[in-house]
């Protein structure tokens, strides 16, 4: 029977083979056609966000995949380039992503979702990570990810116990929401070698009073601990599931993504990422290396490194967002943050030699981007950058700023920093911030003072801690509302929908660095455009819909031909195979 079993296996992933390749050149022969070298867009409303810009044209002229005139429809036929009609559809610039991490996104969207977008209970999350417990995945480890104590009321942290008794010898890793905390099994942290019982205390891994594992990993380097000893899934499987997250980008309706670390389990994520760009992505990307990655600077306009990311301290939601004053006492924060009182959370390990890798960094023409949330994290960064004095052409990124002040708004300004806001924490956490930050709760996330101060001020999802959607935070900009839609969280905070548009557009393009060439619908730029049904900026949030994206003047395809690639599937077939 076993005999039987095997060959019947080995049959299916024969079958499986043929038709990955069967389906691959059967899309292939079907690609559609590709738009003229020179064509004029028109029939459609346009919103070029072009500073100072007052009138809709009627008409863009497109040569080579540059817009090289913008006007009247009759003017721009004299060109005699043929006239592609938008069907009463609203262009804009192309929508960009100035945060996320399309490795960890595509590889955390194929494990086990435990996840509060989709469950309601730990009953429901406990009984997810049983039902997968002897499934076949990525690697031969069982990995969930989406534990979110603060979306799911009853969900206090998993015993060491209870994960040794849903999977007893396979290494088993839980993924918190935010990425910040893990919980592994006892066949994980063996794997990981890390003792069981110790008296050796070591920042992050959480043990009892006796000196024996809980199972539960925070922050950063204890995450990485064993993160770090899990195997790498097939690199040619890795590669079509990250080409197929740049296909949900460009779905969603992005043309630009800022990559701040190559995050997620692969021998060259780097050359990963530069190979993708360099294959007909339907996506440009720009890359902040991670501190430990030694990169040359530059590249294309389809990939291109930029600088470093740095994180100064963790998340909120696992008490390591480093705020002046202790986290809110409460039962959120005492029973499944399991925070003690008057907890502050630490700067991290980065952050003690930061000023001196700015300094050496910034003279060598590389951009810093830099994780802060708490207002301590913030002071440390904006110090050490008025330390390093001007920085020659670069403009460095403060990212998240849960609880920046005004006063460091300003400070941000005069130092010629950007400043761009995870505003999904209101719109998932906006109920319960008031239990982790009490008061402060009327300050969160501040985009109204930074657009109010002139700062570059962008938006971003930072991708895998939020479901890919920049209409959900164009208007979680605009509304400030949650998702149950019990709470406004710091509504003089808003902005209106043209501000939240130029921060995903715009000034995401200047905070990339690349504002002469994306993010506003302009002579001389690219022809990145996003489709919409409904305007964004005046239309009902219900009618609205992303109906496609265009990157240098051709619409982007977005079946199996923009990330089905023949090699890596036949590579990734061969894997199961044998």
């Amino acid at each position: 029977m076993r005999g039987l079993v095997r060959g019947l296996l080995w049959g299916l992933k024969w079958l499986l083979g043929i038709l990955l390749l069967a389906g691959g050149v059967g899309w292939y022969l079907l690609r559609p056609e590709v738009m003229p070298a020179q064509l004029v867009l028109t029939g459609g409303e346009i919103i070029t966000m072009a500073p100072g810009a007052t009138d809709a044209p009627e008409a863009i002229l497109i040569t080579d995949g540059v817009i090289t005139a913008i006007g009247s429809l009759a003017e721009l036929s004299a060109s005699g380039a043929p006239v592609h009609d938008l069907g009463g559809q609203v262009l804009t610039p192309g929508l960009i992503e100035p945060h996320t991490h399309p490795i960890a996104t595509a590889l955390l969207g194929a494990v086990v979702d435990i996840s509060g977008f989709t469950h309601a209970s730990r009953a429901q999350v406990m009984q997810s990570l049983r039902d997968a417990a002897d499934r076949t995945a990525l690697t031969p480890w069982l990995v969930a990810y989406g534990w979110d104590p603060v979306a799911i009321a009853d969900l206090d942290p998993p015993t060491l116990a209870e994960l040794d008794a849903i999977s007893p010898d396979r290494p088993l890793v839980v993924i918190t929401q935010m990425l910040h905390e893990v919980y592994a099994n006892s066949a994980a942290m063996r794997a990981a070698g890390i003792a069981l019982v110790s008296n050796t205390s070591v920042e992050g891994v959480i043990r009892d009073a006796q000196g024996r594992a809980t199972g539960g990993f925070r922050e950063l380097a204890a995450v990485n601990s064993i993160l770090g000893a899990m195997p790498t899934a097939d690199p040619a499987l890795v590669e079509l599931l990250v080409r197929k997250t740049y296909a949900d980008y460009a779905r969603a309706g992005y043309t630009s993504i800022g990559i701040t670390g190559a995050v997620g389990k692969h021998a060259d994520p780097v050359g990963l990422l530069r190979h993708i760009g360099a294959s007909d992505a339907p996506l440009r990307a720009y890359l902040y290396l991670l501190p430990d990655q030694e990169e040359p600077l530059g590249g294309s306009d389809d990939f291109r490194i930029l600088g470093r990311k740095f994180w100064m301290d963790g998340s909120p939601f696992t008490g390591g967002a480093a705020f002046a004053e202790p986290y809110e006492h409460s039962a959120l924060t005492t029973d499944r943050m399991h925070l003690p009182h008057g907890h502050l959370g630490p700067l991290t390990h980065e952050a003690e030699g930061f000023g001196q890798n700015l300094e050496r960094l910034q003279a060598e023409g590389h951009q810093i981007a830099v994780h802060v949330q708490g207002e301590r994290a913030i002071d440390h960064v904006l110090d050490a950058f008025e330390a390093a004095g001007p920085p020659k052409g670069l403009s460095h990124r403060l990212e998240h700023n849960a609880l920046i002040t005004e006063a460091q708004i300003v400070r941000a300004k005069n130092l010629g920093l950007s400043l761009g806001f995870f505003v999904d924490h209101i719109y998932y956490y906006g109920d319960a911030l008031p239990d982790i930050v009490g008061d402060r709760a009327n300050r969160y996330m501040p985009v109204g003072t930074a657009v109010a101060a002139g700062v570059v001020t962008t938006l971003h999802g930072d991708h895998p801690a939020s479901p890919i959607d920049p209409m959900r935070t164009l208007r979680v900009a605009v509304e400030r509302g949650s998702v149950s839609g019990q709470t406004r969280t710091a509504p003089d905070q808003a902005i209106s929908r043209a501000q939240a548009l130029k921060a995903m557009t715009l000034d995401a393009a200047r905070q990339l660095g690349q504002g002469d060439l994306i993010g506003s619908i302009e002579v001389g730029k690219r022809a990145d455009f996003t489709l919409f049904e409904g305007n964004p900026l005046t239309g009902d949030w219900s009618d609205l819909a992303v109906t496609g994206t265009w990157k240098q003047g051709q619409p982007v395809h977005l079946g199996l031909t923009s990330w089905l690639r023949l090699g890596p599937a036949w590579a990734a077939a061969k894997a199961m195979m044998f």
